[in-house]
């Protein structure tokens, strides 16, 4: 194997035996006591073992654990050793992670240990805490490959701002986890790692491109994970491995050093965020962030504290617009089962629920993804090919790398940029005719779906074109009784696809209902669904989110 440094992409003569190479030196980063047995790894991606450090690993809210190591029920070096044998477990059973630092994890955390005796006090809000990392984020002297061969000898030379702000709250950063190939699939495919397995069901996606975060996450391997979503890829993995997410607007969170191809496309509106078995676990991630002042030291990032008042749980009662169905797809058994539940409950509470008007929202939804569509793919491939081509790899199959035929001319750009802006003052005028504070969408169409089998990103991908912040809600799971779609379901007329030539990585309203046989093809598959509120409101929204939680809480 020769790889030739003048990158990234870094030329590499043999794709397959350094994607081999690599893979093996992940597997040699794994404790020799983390490893499972044959026959015992078997077991464990069959659900058949009882979880390891449940004390710790099994708490779900990261301010619980917090305050155990405060008043020192546990150490900081105890907490990491924990987490980094279930993430070894993780690994060894669903491949989601892509680089190991434990050593490195656990001197931080003895040297937190040290200044807590020492002083009295934690360093930071996340004194002690594990946090995992999506690969893409760069952590000083950690390889960031993005899902890339050509990436693999890339070394991060600092850390962005995101693990910088992480780290100066306290936390332990310990793993770096899987993505799709260069972070363009909203499943967690690519050519170096492989495919991500989800823990529910090793036959079905964990969703991308944050997809190593959601994996591990569920695994209980992390407490608090770290991702971004350019069209998705939080809330495909939050809905597809039952976890909450945040997508924040675009500029909330400082993007300063998260690495994968660029063109300098500035039409798409990608935005970084949480995710984590509670909601008060995601506003520390957000309040970690925004403490330092990271509009400081990234250009990028809009000045704009965190307001913990408006972050509160709402006293008043709520407006919520209903989407059910966009026009796109229609919403399968399971996923209508849960936006159902969820008005129910929210109905129940005295919260005010808006069906939005389905033809009006049907044709908003078809032109904003056609839109959406076009500006992703809009340099014709040029940003990711010359990646791909530097070693060879293959392109993974449905991989949104664009084509000569999605090629769009600055005149095209320009026009295409006319049409968002007047989508977007479409929507604004729902807001204000309907009084809105949150809207409920599918986050998906389909629950957790086989590897490679997602339809469509386009309940999802909509709101990055609008540079709204969204919540990811965990509701329920498949069933095989309740989600048997019925004849009316099957027989409705398929909605045409869009952008078929141009985004031939979607399927369409005729897939989604060839793919759905019956709930057993989606058997354990999570569900989720997404609140959705308008650009920068990221603390309205976690103030929902709390309220939802509460609710959800106490019908159990």
């Amino acid at each position: 194997m020769q790889i030739m440094a003048q990158g990234p992409p870094f030329l590499v003569e043999d794709w397959q035996a350094a994607a081999s190479a690599k893979r093996d030196q992940l597997f040699s980063s794994i404790p020799k006591s983390h490893l499972l047995p044959i026959d015992l790894a078997a077991r464990a991606a069959n659900h058949d073992l009882l979880p390891l450090d449940p004390a710790i690993t099994n708490i779900d809210d990261a301010a619980v654990l917090l305050d155990r190591i405060k008043d020192k029920t546990y150490t900081a070096v105890q907490v990491t050793e924990a987490f980094c044998k279930r993430a070894s477990i993780a690994q060894q059973t669903t491949n989601c992670l892509t680089e190991i630092f434990y050593d490195r994890a656990l001197e931080r955390a003895a040297w937190l240990d040290r200044y807590l005796a020492d002083t009295g006090e934690p360093f930071g809000i996340l004194h002690g805490l594990p946090v995992s990392l999506k690969d893409c984020y760069s952590v000083e002297g950690i390889p960031v490959t993005s899902g890339l061969v050509s990436w693999i000898p890339n070394i991060a030379a600092a850390d962005s701002a995101v693990a910088k702000g992480l780290v100066d709250s306290g936390a332990v950063l310990y793993v770096k986890t899987n993505v799709s190939q260069s972070l363009l699939m909203v499943e967690s495919i690519n050519n170096v790692f492989g495919t991500t397995r989800n823990p529910y069901n090793l036959d079905l996606s964990v969703g991308g491109s944050s997809g190593g975060e959601g994996g591990l996450l569920a695994s209980r391997g992390s407490i608090l994970a770290t991702a971004t979503d350019g069209g998705g890829s939080i809330r495909f993995p939050a809905s597809f491995c039952g976890v909450w997410g945040v997508k924040c607007s675009k500029g909330r969170i400082p993007a300063t050093g998260i690495q994968a191809p660029r063109d300098g496309n500035e039409s798409c509106n990608a935005g970084l965020g949480p995710m984590a078995h509670t909601v008060s676990s995601m506003e520390l991630w957000l309040r970690a962030q925004l403490i330092h002042r990271p509009w400081d030291y990234d250009p990028g990032c809009i000045p704009m504290p965190w307001n913990d008042q408006e972050a509160e749980r709402p006293t008043r009662k709520l407006t919520v617009g209903v989407l059910w169905d966009d026009g796109v797809i229609r919403p399968t058994p399971p996923v209508m089962r849960a936006m159902k539940q969820m008005v129910g409950m929210l109905e129940k509470a005295g919260h005010t629920l808006v069906d939005l008007p389905e033809d009006e929202m049907k044709s908003i939804h078809r032109r904003a993804l056609a839109c959406t569509m076009k500006s992703n793919v809009q340099s014709g491939g040029y940003s990711v090919q010359k990646h791909l081509d530097a070693s060879g790899e293959p392109v993974v199959p449905r991989t949104a790398t664009g084509s000569p035929a999605s090629f769009l001319t600055t005149q095209e750009v320009f026009a295409n940029h006319m049409v968002r802006g007047g989508l977007a003052g479409e929507y604004n005028d729902l807001w204000a005719r309907f009084q809105m504070d949150a809207i409920l969408a599918p986050a998906v169409a389909h629950p957790a779906p086989p590897h490679g089998t997602y339809v469509s990103n386009g309940y999802a991908t909509v709101y990055n074109m609008l540079d709204y912040t969204t919540g990811s809600v965990p509701v329920t799971k498949t069933d095989l009784q309740l989600d048997i779609a019925d004849k009316e379901w099957y027989e409705a007329a398929p909605y045409p696809r869009i952008e078929e030539e141009r985004f031939p990585y979607d399927w369409g309203d005729k897939e989604m209902k060839e793919l759905y046989t019956g709930p057993e093809v989606y058997r354990n598959g999570p569900v989720g669904v997404q609140f959705v509120c308008r650009r920068l409101r990221e603390e309205k929204l976690v103030g929902i989110l709390k309220e939802v939680e509460a609710l959800m809480a106490a019908s159990k």
